[in-house]
C-alpha cells in the first residue's frame, strides 16, 4: 500500500521537494500554491486508494481486475463444472495430457520387476494400475492410498472398484500393510496436508520412512529438482542432499538425473 502511494505521489510530482521516506508517518497537507501539489492529505489518499482496491489494482497505467468470489470458486473446483473431470483429465492428478501421464509413469515401471507387487503412496485415481497392465499386458497386485477422498470416488467408479484404493494419510497405515514396492509419483512436489510443524524435507524423509516400513523390497519416488530453471510452483529437492541422507539412513540407494534436469528418480533398496 505505502508502496503504490508513493508511485501516485511521484507521478503527481515529478519532482518533489522531501524524499520518499519523509512522507512516512507525516500528517502533511500540501498547499494549492503550486498546480502540481495534491491538495489531499496522507489519510485521504490511503482512504481513497483502500477503496479503489476493493475492485481494482492500477499501477503504471495498468489494471488488474479481481475475480469475483464465483469465478475463484468456478477455478478451484473444475470438476464441479464438468462431473468427468475427476474421472477422467489427466490435468486432474497433476499432468498436462495423458502422453506426459504415461512417460512418467514408465521412468517408476522401470524398476518393477515381473511378478513384483506395489503400494502407490498418493495414488490419485489409481491410473498407475490400469497403465502397468496396458503397458506390459500382466496384472499388477496393486494397492493405492491417497487422502483425496473425491479421487479416491473417481478412481471407483471408473475402474468399478476392481482397483484397491484407500482414502487415508500414508502416516496413518496398519503395520501389516505391504507391498514389494512402495512408490511415489511426484506426490511429495506439492503439500496438501495441513501439517505447519514439519518442513518440507522433514516431510519427505519422513515419507520416505513410511514408504520403506510398507514395503518388501524397497521405495520409488519421483522428486522435483531444485536444478530446474522452469517456476513450475513445485517443491523442488536437492538431489544430493537427497541422496547423502537415504544412503545414510539405509545403505543401499541409487539416484537418476538423467530423464530431465526437472526431476529426479530415488530408488532405495531394502534389505
Amino acid at each position: 500500500m505505502l508502496n503504490k502511494l508513493k508511485k501516485m505521489l511521484m507521478k503527481q510530482n515529478p519532482e518533489p521537494a522531501m524524499d520518499n521516506k519523509d512522507l512516512e508517518g507525516t500528517d502533511l497537507e500540501w498547499t494549492n500554491n503550486d498546480p502540481i501539489f495534491n491538495t489531499e492529505t496522507y489519510e485521504e489518499m490511503e482512504t481513497r486508494v483502500k477503496e479503489e482496491d476493493q475492485d481494482t489494482d492500477q499501477v503504471d497505467g495498468m489494471v488488474e481486475i479481481e475475480p469475483t468470489q464465483e469465478e475463484v470458486d468456478a477455478m478451484n473446483n473444475q470438476a464441479d463444472m464438468d462431473p468427468e473431470y475427476l474421472e477422467y483429465s489427466s490435468e486432474a492428478v497433476g499432468y498436462e495430457n495423458r502422453e506426459q501421464q504415461w512417460d512418467t509413469y514408465r521412468i517408476i515401471a522401470n524398476y518393477i520387476g515381473e511378478g513384483d507387487s506395489v503400494l502407490d503412496f498418493g495414488c490419485a485415481r489409481g491410473d498407475f494400475e490400469r497403465f502397468y497392465e496396458q503397458e506390459y499386458n500382466e496384472t499388477l497386485e496393486y494397492i493405492g492410498v491417497d487422502m483425496n477422498q473425491q479421487l479416491i470416488d473417481a478412481g471407483k467408479k471408473v475402474y468399478n472398484n476392481e482397483v484397491e484404493l484407500i482414502n487415508s494419510d500414508w502416516f496413518s497405515l496398519e503395520d501389516d500393510l505391504k507391498q514389494d514396492w512402495s512408490i511415489n509419483v511426484g506426490s511429495n512436489n506439492l503439500r496438501y496436508d495441513a501439517d505447519t510443524v514439519r518442513d518440507d524435507m522433514t516431510y519427505l524423509q519422513d515419507t520416505i520412512k513410511s514408504m520403506i516400513k510398507h514395503s518388501e523390497k524397497g521405495s520409488i519416488l519421483l522428486l522435483a529438482s531444485d536444478v530446474t530453471s522452469i517456476d513450475d510452483g513445485l517443491t523442488n529437492y536437492n538431489a544430493g542432499k537427497v541422496f547423502n541422507w537415504a544412503q545414510k539412513e539405509f545403505g543401499n540407494v541409487a539416484l537418476d538425473h538423467t530423464f530431465s534436469n526437472d526431476i529426479f528418480t530415488l530408488i532405495i533398496y531394502k534389505n
